[in-house]
């Protein structure tokens, strides 16, 4: 019986929080108490406990309830505390089995990028990457997708240290190469490697974003290019494109 009270008791907690939080305007006491159906004494009762813990809080010339600053606290514990590789699971997972290829979760690491969670493709394929290998940031999708949202500042930091090494005949081996292909990956949200790392290897990518809406992480899609059409290449851009959203809104970014 306690603890069924104890739950019930929460629930109304909850509930006051969330009118007091979607509310286009302040809320007053009795306008609570007629949202809430509660009767005035527990609705007192329950602002009080919310109140005590920085939940919300009260304006005394206005008289009204507004969110408390604990709620902003506790969204940054939280999202400091999310592993990206937990978020990204299971978009990883839906990703993988729309598209049947490699799928990649990859972070920066200083001028490099570095893979921390990858899906291998049921087909056959053969590849450079694997979990915790560091790769190139100017010649890989995840690398590009993450340096594309990058402040200038940091951009030109990172663009500064790479090698720019030809791997391939499609390779971008010059600043000025990248910073334009940087701009097309700022427009479109995704980014291409279009065999500039691997022979014969296609990758489409695009970023992760914080709270803050950093570019945090990237994931792509990655395929040999004789299974790669045209159309099956749109369609790996448009997958990918929504598993980094739906990665990124569950980091709590913003639209």
């Amino acid at each position: 019986m306690e603890t069924k009270t104890s739950g019930s008791s929460l629930s109304k907690a909850l509930n006051m929080l969330n009118h007091v939080c979607t509310s286009p305007v302040p809320l007053r006491f009795a306008e609570l108490v007629v949202l809430s159906e509660l009767p005035k004494a527990t609705a007192h009762r329950q602002l009080n406990t919310l109140l005590e813990h920085g939940l919300v809080r009260f304006d005394e010339h206005k008289q009204a309830y507004y969110p408390g600053y604990e709620l902003l606290a506790l969204a940054h514990r939280t999202w400091a505390n999310l592993d990206i590789r937990d978020v990204a699971a299971a978009p990883m997972r839906d990703l993988w089995s729309k598209t049947q290829e490699t799928i990649h979760l990859a972070v920066l690491d200083g001028a490099d990028v570095i893979y921390i969670d990858k899906l291998e493709s049921p087909k056959s394929l053969r590849l450079y990457s694997a979990v915790g290998k560091k790769g190139p940031v100017y010649c890989t999708g995840v690398g590009k997708a993450m340096l594309a949202f990058l402040p200038e500042d940091k951009q030109e930091t990172v663009i500064a240290a790479q090698s720019f090494i030809r791997h391939t005949d499609h390779t971008l081996i010059t600043p000025q190469a990248l910073r334009v292909d940087l701009q097309q990956v700022q427009k479109t949200g995704v980014s291409l490697d279009l065999e500039e790392h691997e022979m014969g290897i296609k990758c489409a990518a695009a970023p992760i974003f914080n709270t803050r809406n950093e570019a945090i992480a990237a994931i792509s899609v990655t395929a040999p290019a004789f299974r790669t059409s045209d159309q099956t290449y749109e369609e790996m851009k448009v997958h990918v494109k929504h598993a980094a959203y739906t990665i990124s809104k569950r980091l709590g970014a913003c639209d």
